[in-house]
């Protein structure tokens, strides 16, 4: 008989290993709705409390800024944002060849070639996501929208219901067959899909009811993918302990290591097998490919970024080869154990 075992996914902080990369969360902000009667019986703290339960419904948040310059590198292009007053950068977008680009005004995707400065966007990302505390923020939006400045045609994102009513009862969906329905990465939807999920909608002419009644010309279904590493096994196997777990990577640690400016610098394929990622080398570009699942990270000898998926990450020391094995430091096996 077979039963899902978790895999582990972190090491104690008591331990040796540490870390110099700490993951946030960043929380969304939902807007107001509109203001409507309230009954009598409904005190103030159960209108806080709705109010955060749409919150807990939108998996998705945005970011905003203005183009002030685009770099392109490793397969990435670099935009940095201001708040379109001041040239204080105060993020940077990461975008790659599958990130999802759409001008507001036609509803029309684009190419991330075509983005200029000065531009206004919007980017779109899970509010789980983990980033690297750094400033300015490094953000990798699955969805990108070019702000319209005539206004020809307004956005809402919102977590839609059955119904297909907006959580803050601002907007209702009523859709056509020429609607457009597609999911960030461009394949089209059907109707169904719509339900309960986080929706960014493109629509002109709204009814004066509440909530308001729209025929969008175009939704974008932004679908938060649950995965979780699950392995199956025999009910008389051992599953592998915490504990031991931590104790032979620090044991690795211990007897495979060495410093470099003070950072501490351990073997990179033995740590990352121990906790169950394929490990794989490209002697052409010499960097290691490291899997588990819908993880996967891409390290390059010599350069202190590395690929997290479709987010970059940044190192305290450049992983380096030296006889013949990878070596990386040591804070990155507790961003390889979360």
């Amino acid at each position: 008989m077979k039963r899902p075992v978790k895999i582990v996914r972190a090491l104690s902080l008591a331990l040796v290993i540490s870390s110099g990369i700490t993951p946030i969360y960043a929380t969304s902000i939902v807007e107001e709705p509109i203001a409507m009667e309230e009954s009598s019986l409904l005190s103030e703290y159960k209108t806080i409390s709705a109010i955060d339960s749409w919150e807990e419904k939108i998996n998705y948040i945005t970011f905003e800024g203005s183009i002030k310059e685009i770099k392109a590198q490793e397969g990435y292009l670099f935009v940095s944002l201001t708040d379109g007053n001041t040239d204080e950068i105060i993020g940077v977008f990461s975008l790659s060849e599958e990130t999802m680009i759409v001008d507001q005004g036609t509803g029309e995707t684009i190419k991330s070639s075509e983005l200029k400065e000065g531009q206004k966007l919007t980017g779109y990302y899970r509010k789980d996501m983990p980033m690297i505390m750094i400033y300015p923020p490094r953000i990798n939006p699955e969805l990108v929208i070019i702000k319209d400045e005539e206004e020809r045609a307004f956005i809402k994102h919102s977590n839609f219901n059955e119904e297909l009513v907006s959580v803050d009862n601002f907007l209702k969906l009523n859709i056509s067959e020429d609607t457009i329905i597609t999911d960030q990465k461009g394949e089209e939807c059907k109707e169904e899909e719509l339900h309960n999920q986080d929706l960014v909608v493109f629509y002109t002419i709204t009814t004066k009811s509440i909530p308001a009644q729209t025929n969008p010309s175009k939704i974008i279904v932004l679908k938060k993918e649950f995965a979780e590493d699950i392995v199956t096994t025999d009910e008389a196997d051992e599953v592998t302990d915490e504990s031991s777990l931590i104790d032979e990577i620090a044991e690795i640690i211990k007897s495979d290591s060495y410093k470099k400016d003070e950072v501490v610098m351990v073997p990179l394929r033995k740590i990352a097998e121990h906790l169950g990622y394929e490990v794989e080398w490209n002697n052409e570009n010499r960097s290691v490919i490291l899997r588990k699942g819908n993880v996967s990270f891409i390290l390059t000898i010599g350069k202190e970024e590395y690929g997290y998926n479709k987010s970059l990450g940044r190192l305290e020391q450049a992983p380096e080869l030296t006889s013949g094995k990878t070596y990386v430091t040591q804070s990155f096996i507790d961003v390889l154990s979360k």
